[in-house]
């Protein structure tokens, strides 16, 4: 057996140990990478593609490695196919399933008006309706594993107009509906659903796209020229997305559908896309709740942190635990309220971390419950300037530092009703070219002492709680861990074609 990503952790939240997974379209590109990724992480893995020689090859190089994975002939347009691979998945791994891939796809490109309707029935026929059936055949598989991951690798033409592509469109819209759907009628048997939608990934599907286009070298500049990042994604980008949403880290994250088109834990490991080593983070509001938990997941995976909050008793409790577990967090007082206090806060940073920056986590935050009508102009300047005001200011002091360290992530902590997502969007539009990626995490109702003093202000916000909670297909709160794991995610090189994606992490609540 190979040594995996987490080889010697002790934290199955990072794990996919003991856990079987099927991939779909599994010898080449993404789904290839996908198949690999899992492997990695512990899982047993079977494959399916059209042609057996194909597999038979990667079978061999990734028993080499010492993987678990085998493979099987399926031509996904075949009803009876499809149900003799889910027959023969069922017996290789006892009538358990954890994940399923939902990867094979194809596309004929051509004119809006020119597509036939053979061509309708085969694009629709491999990336939707296989796609649904597979789902149908596995549930019981998933549901008698206990531990259920769907995810469909979607596209970004499910979302955004491209040419040449208006079925193939289509049937990722679809597909992207489909994953709610699920999200929402397979929760109570722990079954999740996400898809991930990449951009312009270097595959032979999207090779086939721009030669229909008789301009391919043309084709890519302009992607290029359109992507923020700058460059075009490899499936590796996307595979390492696919893998952490399949992760028990992952476990409050559904009904998603989340975009990759932009651009420690791991004891031992090889792969530097899974390490925060030589990196150095700022959390904001890291005593307590999902920032204390942030803090401590980005030095398990390496990082030097840094936090401030406004007491400094509270500091000083955090920091002897934090010491004694080898953790390298230091933390200074700042109310994030004063602005002064703001520019204190970065100017100590800077000598700290000599002048580079990897991560700032913009997360302190506060409420007031309130009606509409009775909040006043004093609560406004409070709530705006902790949550919104100090956010911007800080990404504005920390962009040297950022800058700087040639490789900068700026996490926001929103919320399902939050008012920094736009601003995210500008950032990772803006600051791209310095090799600066942001994004944002929406919790929802997650177990904090900010959501306590919400529910403790009187029994009719209480009630309000109480059904979202109902509202909410996972049937849970949040755990503050739940949250900070999918921050360590985005902030991972692993992580470096995500940028400018608003990522809820609420058990299913707004689908």
């Amino acid at each position: 057996m190979a040594e995996t990503k987490l080889s010697g952790i002790k934290d199955e939240r990072w794990s996919l140990h003991g856990m079987t997974a099927l991939v779909t379209g599994g010898t080449r590109g993404i789904g290839h990478a996908i198949a690999g990724e899992l492997a990695e992480f512990g899982a047993a893995v079977h494959i399916c593609a059209r042609n057996q020689d194909d597999i038979n090859k990667c079978l061999e190089d990734w028993n080499n490695r010492g993987f678990p994975i085998t493979g099987s002939a399926c031509d996904l347009l075949s009803r009876d196919q499809r149900e003799n691979l889910m027959k023969n998945v069922a017996s290789i791994f006892h009538g358990k399933l954890n994940i399923l891939i939902n990867n094979a796809g194809t596309n004929t490109p051509k004119k809006l008006i020119d597509y036939t309707a053979e061509d309708v029935t085969k694009i629709m026929g491999t990336n939707f309706e296989s796609s649904y059936h597979l789902c149908q055949l596995a549930h019981p598989l998933l549901k008698a594993s206990g531990y259920g991951s769907v995810v469909f690798v979607s596209s970004i033409a499910g979302l955004k107009a491209l040419p040449y592509s208006s079925v193939y469109a289509s049937s990722k819209g679809a597909m992207n509906q489909l994953t709610k759907n699920i999200a929402l009628e397979w929760a109570k048997d722990n079954i999740r659903a996400n898809s991930v939608a990449p951009g312009p990934v270097k595959t032979l599907l999207l090779d086939s796209t721009l030669k229909f286009s008789g301009e391919v070298d043309k084709g890519i500049e302009i992607m290029v020229s359109q992507t923020p990042i700058g460059r075009l994604g490899q499936p590796k980008d996307i595979s390492a997305l696919v893998a952490f949403l399949c992760l028990p880290a992952a476990s409050y994250i559904t009904g998603q559908i989340i975009s990759a088109d932009g651009e420690t834990k791991l004891s031992g490991i090889k792969d530097e896309r899974w390490s925060l080593h030589g990196m150095t983070a700022l959390v904001t509001g890291g005593t307590r709740g999902i920032g204390h938990a942030i803090a401590e997941e980005l030095a398990e995976f390496g990082a030097t942190v840094h936090i401030c909050a406004r007491n400094q008793d509270d500091i000083n409790k955090c920091l002897e635990d934090w010491n004694n577990k080898g953790f390298r967090i230091t933390g200074s007082v700042c109310d994030v309220l004063s602005r002064d206090q703001r520019e204190n806060l970065m100017k100590n940073v800077a000598s700290i971390f000599h002048g580079k920056l990897n991560i700032l986590i913009n997360n302190a935050g506060t409420t007031i419950p309130k009606n509409l009508i009775d909040y006043t102009s004093e609560d406004v300047t409070t709530i705006m300037g902790t949550n919104f005001e100090s956010s911007y200011h800080l990404s504005q002091l920390a962009y040297p530092l950022l800058k700087e360290s040639g490789y900068g992530s700026i996490v926001f902590i929103s919320s399902v009703a939050g008012a920094m997502n736009q601003f995210t969007k500008n950032i990772a539009l803006e600051w791209a070219k310095d090799n600066i990626r942001a994004n944002a995490v929406a919790p929802g109702c997650v177990e904090t002492v900010l959501l306590d003093s919400i529910m403790k202000s009187s029994h009719e916000v209480d009630k309000v709680i109480e059904a979202m909670l109902s509202q909410t297909p996972v049937g849970r709160f949040g755990k503050p861990k739940e949250i900070s794991a999918l921050v360590a995610f985005l902030c991972l090189p692993a992580a470096s074609y995500i940028t400018g994606q608003i990522i809820t992490a609420d058990g299913g609540y707004i689908i």
